[in-house]
């Protein structure tokens, strides 16, 4: 194969752009801005060069396909001006906009980050219904930022997540109270459950769960986990100590494979849930392999078999009794959420059609394909 000699990573993009490389959506974007800017304004800043770099690494294998190294081509120069990156552009940066009363989040774009910051926010169940339930922090694409509002748990959120991806940098109010809370050693930051001198007891509480807790028995049984995961109450990890049913109890979104789906429905049984709902991709119209369309079959059968009543978008798919039906209303049980998707919404989550657990059901089986 007689290859083009690059001298310059400005051929390189032109190549890119060339049907040679299939690019991603995000990246071919990318790519076609640094075209823009290497050709016309003739000036990129040190973040894009390096991101360049990565992507060339990335798609070593279709660089290796047509007869380049990406390391080597990762040495070739720039024609264009570098300029060092301000880190303004580099950081994520929360403040305190006066003006609308907002707190604000400036971040680059970064794929891994909006997953994961999206998932923490519809993974949020708050203690009182009459809370707002849209997402905690929202998108502002004409001010390309995030805003929300002045509540504790939106700063906890970018406070957590944030340093996970970026340098970040609190600014104004906002430096003064990261500043003070972290000058005090705080062992817990959220409500947990856990033990104080031998004694079960819920730290960092308020008065919401006050009331809710009134008359309940702290202990590590698993009804009490599972209480506390629908009230938001994180659990101590000495008391689950790693085992996995008192696991399955604390959290309120969890996986489970279907490998061991007797043993999790044993421990739905014992927490005396008694409606299934079936979500995402719970329909085999929308099972793309036969071993999915397996494990949705052996699923069901294990629910019936457990006495488990599922419902599908609000209707029945399997009858029971009568007599069933009214004990189960007068407990007022909430179903557990089961899905083959990792996609939560906020709605499973709240007011009406809130789910006392979301069972997300992954397949670990080897997947034989002919």
């Amino acid at each position: 194969m007689n290859n083009v000699q690059f001298t310059s990573k400005e051929q390189v993009i032109f190549f890119m752009m060339t049907p040679s490389i299939s690019l991603s959506h995000y990246d071919y974007k990318f790519i076609s801005n640094m075209q823009y800017l290497t050709h016309d304004k003739k000036q990129i800043t040190s973040g894009q060069s390096e991101l360049f770099e990565k992507l060339l690494l990335k798609y070593k294998k279709q660089w290796a396909t047509n007869g380049y190294d990406s390391d080597q081509l990762n040495m070739l120069p720039w024609k264009c001006v570098v300029v060092t990156s301000l880190p303004k552009y580099t950081n994520a940066n929360v403040d305190w906009d006066d003006s609308i009363n907002k707190l604000i989040i400036r971040v680059p774009f970064k794929k891994d980050f909006i997953s994961s910051f999206r998932k923490e926010m519809t993974s949020y169940y708050p203690v009182n219904d009459s809370i707002d339930n849209s997402l905690t922090w929202s998108w502002n694409s004409e001010r390309k930022r995030y805003e929300a509002n002045p509540t504790t748990h939106a700063l906890k959120l970018a406070y957590e997540i944030l340093p996970q991806f970026f340098t970040t940098v609190y600014h104004n109010e906002v430096k003064d109270i990261i500043t003070e809370l972290e000058s005090n050693k705080i062992e817990y930051k959220s409500p947990t459950l856990t033990t104080v001198e031998g004694k079960y007891t819920v730290v960092e509480s308020n008065y919401i769960l006050d009331e809710k807790l009134l008359g309940v028995t702290l202990d590590n049984t698993p009804k009490c986990l599972y209480l506390m995961s629908q009230l938001g109450i994180d659990v101590d990890s000495k008391i689950t100590n790693g085992e996995a049913k008192l696991e399955f109890c604390s959290n309120y979104i969890v996986e489970c494979d279907i490998e061991n789906v007797d043993e999790w429905t044993s421990w739905i049984v014992e927490l005396g849930v008694k409606i299934i709902s079936m979500g995402r991709g719970s329909t085999q119209g929308n099972m793309a392999l036969e071993a999915l369309r397996r494990a949705l079959t052996e699923t069901k059968q294990v629910f019936v078999k457990n006495n488990l009543l599922m419902k599908l978008q609000g209707e029945l798919d399997y009858t029971i009794d009568d007599q069933f039906i009214e004990d189960l209303i007068a407990k007022d049980s909430l179903p557990i959420l089961v899905q083959y998707n990792s996609i939560v919404e906020p709605d499973h989550c709240h007011g009406d059609n809130r789910n006392g657990k979301i069972i997300i059901i992954t397949n670990g089986r080897t997947v034989t394909i002919t």
